[in-house]
């Protein structure tokens, strides 16, 4: 195994439920604090409570997913880190039907991961590949913003 790429289970270590998932997406996303989508603002920024915030300068409530290719979507943080895992290492691509049974959900659902995935690399996967795994950090940031 290359050293550019971790086991399954190392992800799985990593990334045990969707709290740790939203933690690192948060650390790579806002490396000095959130920042309110809307207006920009980081000074006037209260923490709430599941990983929502609250800008008081533009009065809205936010989380990691507004802005990103998570918003509107209920399928959990660490699932998405793991879609994204099996999307980079397949050699061949992965189809939505695979997804649905390695992650534990719809194929609909699989389908809209992918889509969304897909539509972030503009088509480019290959840019992902040898870099999915970087010192334990995902290096994704091109699909978050």
């Amino acid at each position: 195994m290359s050293k550019s790429t971790i086991s399954t289970f190392e992800l799985f270590q990593m990334f045990p439920d969707e709290d740790t998932a939203r933690t690192y997406l948060e650390a790579l996303l806002w490396p000095n604090g959130a920042v309110c989508p809307t207006c920009a603002s980081s000074d006037r920024i209260t923490p709430r409570r599941q990983g929502f915030y609250r800008c008081n300068a533009c009065q809205i409530d936010f989380t990691i997913r507004t802005g990103t290719i998570f918003e509107r979507s209920h399928i959990p943080l660490h699932k998405w880190l793991y879609a994204m895992y099996l999307l980079v290492t397949a050699r061949k691509g992965i189809s939505s039907m695979q997804l649905a049974k390695e992650i534990g959900i719809t194929q609909k659902s699989a389908w809209f991961m992918v889509s969304r995935l897909r539509e972030a690399c503009a088509g480019e996967l290959e840019k992902l590949q040898g870099t999915a795994v970087d010192g334990k950090r995902l290096t994704y940031a091109r699909l978050i913003q």
